[in-house]
């Protein structure tokens, strides 16, 4: 419930012009001068208003914050033209939120907390991640039954956010016991004001507004804008509002369609534009309906259709057989757009076309595309495996120097992809992340290069149908640390790796003179400090240019001093590739 972005949400998009000026009039209103309180009024007794407005379902405490707010809609030209606005933008959905509200049994006024999160807009997105007239973060979403992903975003689907909103400030309320602080938790979440209440011990929302450091300043004026917006809405003539009418309500009929139909068709059906369905059907994001799950199945969906249109859209669909020889395919861990496309024959740009794929998209595990019908021929590469590469052309996969043996087990390795996490890969591989990051010497907590090559020892059965691998006979395989894996680096590099034996009194500083390598480079390659004095014999290391038509070959005894001399003209060379390449010794 402490709400806060999951790590792969990025910046979405700033908020609307409105909320945008609202913030700056919060500033005005209430500016950073260390006063917290305003008017030196506590707000602890009712005023005479009770006894003339109409205060809703909502409880209103006549709190200086809401009695400011409350001037501003009512005196201030600004906040006139803003509520008038606001409430008739709210005839859009009232009917859809305040069915929901009243199934609850939550107060009605509840609404205006939407209008104060997004202006009433379906689409707006801040720049945290939130999303949708409730503003829920993804994880958040997530938490309430709201699907997410490439097909679909039910924060933006009006119901289904509500519905989730109720059930959330439904528990808020359960928690704490009063509307104050349910809509202060909505707004800083339910950990972070649970901690508050339990320092400040206190559990009145208009006592912590007055306690430095207590509530987020944001949080300090969002309550009172939801009460003053209610109580303006619930008494129009009272505020020289009389006359002012929402807007007509968005209606729609629903028809269940199946799973994966195009809106374009279904604008066709309807005589619509597409514009219109996919403003009826916000939280679509790729120009139909969901094709299925990651289970295999493919339910069908209930779409939202201009009244009156949803005989003839089922109708017109049930003709309609263009798209209905159309597959689909679950995304397995590590497989791209190429290799789906490779093992169906099929077109990538037609893929692209079908799915809506964004340029550069990463396809996540467990995503369902469609694709066109298989075609007779079908594609030679193994489905379990990337496309295996000559052998003169293997990839290189540097793995750590513990050795682990199970034989019962296939040795196999995953090329890491944007986006991937190792909770996702060892669900895939059927692992853990620890056995995930003991064989492959890694930090879980560090983020995962892309291209970095994992490997697993896994059960091969049902591996195809999770996860795209190679294998053994796949790639050339190197421990980190041997000969073969310095001389391979060295030699892909120009130069080669020679061990020296050190003379009594001798620095590694000193012999990286007689190289030219720098004293930093040296204790890079050597792992050492470099004014410590050797004793003589001590193995060291230093990195040479190789000489033309030299090749470095593993093994060998240390080289003598003459053998090692690489001449006048190497030491500058050996200094800049040194410099570049030592950190590839563990």
């Amino acid at each position: 419930m402490a709400g806060g972005a999951s790590r792969d949400d990025t910046v979405l998009g700033a908020e609307t012009e409105e909320l945008q000026a609202l913030r700056r009039i919060d500033q005005e209103l209430f500016p950073a001068t260390g006063v917290w309180w305003p008017d030196g009024d506590t707000g602890s007794n009712t005023t005479a208003a009770a006894e003339t407005l109409f205060l809703g379902d909502l409880p209103v405490r006549w709190h200086p914050l809401v009695r400011r707010y409350v001037d501003f809609f009512k005196s201030d030209k600004r906040g006139r033209g803003m509520f008038a606005t606001w409430f008739k933008r709210s005839g859009r959905y009232r009917d859809a939120l305040t069915r929901v509200l009243r199934m609850r049994g939550l107060p009605e006024d509840l609404q205006w907390l939407a209008m104060i999160e997004s202006g009433l807009d379906p689409l707006a997105k801040s720049p945290a991640g939130a999303r949708g007239l409730w503003q829920f973060m993804r994880e958040t979403g997530r938490l309430y039954g709201l699907r997410q992903d490439r097909w679909t975003d039910e924060r933006m689907n009006v119901e289904a956010s509500t519905e989730a909103a109720a059930d959330m400030l439904a528990d808020l309320h359960q928690r704490f016991g009063s509307w104050d602080l349910a809509m202060a938790a909505y707004n800083m979440g339910y950990a972070g004001l649970s901690s508050v209440v339990r320092r400040y011990n206190t559990n009145d929302f208009w006592t912590l507004t007055r306690l430095e450091g207590a509530l987020p300043w944001e949080t300090t004026l969002y309550v009172p804008k939801i009460i003053a917006l209610s109580v303006v809405a619930r008494n129009l003539g009272a505020f020289g509002f009389a006359g002012l009418e929402m807007e007509k309500a968005v209606e729609a009929e629903t028809v269940i369609v199946s799973a994966g139909t195009s809106l374009a068709a279904v604008a066709k059906a309807t005589g619509v534009s597409l514009k219109e369905i996919e403003t009826l059907n916000p939280q679509l994001r790729a120009g139909r309906t969901p094709p299925g799950l990651a289970d295999g199945t493919a339910p069908p969906y209930p779409l939202r259709v201009p009244v009156g249109r949803g005989i003839a859209v089922a109708k017109a669909l049930e003709s309609d057989k263009s798209e209905r020889t159309l597959e689909r395919c679950i995304v397995r861990q590590g497989e791209t757009l190429e290799q789906i496309a490779t093992q169906r024959n099929a077109d990538p740009q037609r893929v692209v076309e079908l799915n809506a794929l964004a340029p550069k998209e990463v396809l996540l595990a467990g995503s369902v595309l469609l694709l066109p019908p298989k075609k007779e021929k079908p594609s030679a590469a193994p489905i379990h495996t990337a496309r295996k590469p000559s052998s003169g052309d293997l990839p290189i996969v540097v793995v750590a120097d513990e050795l682990f043996v199970y034989p019962d087990k296939a040795h196999v390795f995953y090329k890491l992809m944007p986006g991937d996490t190792l909770s996702g890969i060892a669900k895939a591989a059927r692992t853990t992340v620890d056995e995930l990051a003991r064989w492959n010497a890694i930090d879980p907590a560090a983020k995962l290069p892309e291209g970095l090559f994992l490997q697993l020892f896994i059960d091969e059965k049902g591996l195809e149908e999770r996860m795209t691998v190679l294998h053994e006979g796949d790639v050339r395989l190197v421990r980190a640390g041997s000969d073969e894996f310095f001389n391979l680096a060295e030699s892909n590099r120009g130069r080669r790796r020679k061990m020296v034996v050190a003379k009594a009194g001798e620095t590694i500083e000193s012999i990286g003179k007689r190289y030219g390598l720098s004293a930093s480079a040296m204790e890079r390659i050597n792992r050492r400090a470099g004014g410590d004095l050797l004793e003589e014999g001590t193995p060291i290391v230093v990195y040479l240019a190789s000489r033309a038509g030299e090749s470095s070959a593993p093994g060998g005894p240390p080289a003598s001093d003459s053998d090692a001399n690489p001449g006048p003209s190497e030491p500058e060379n050996n200094r800049a590739l040194a410099e570049e390449t030592a950190r590839l010794k563990p």
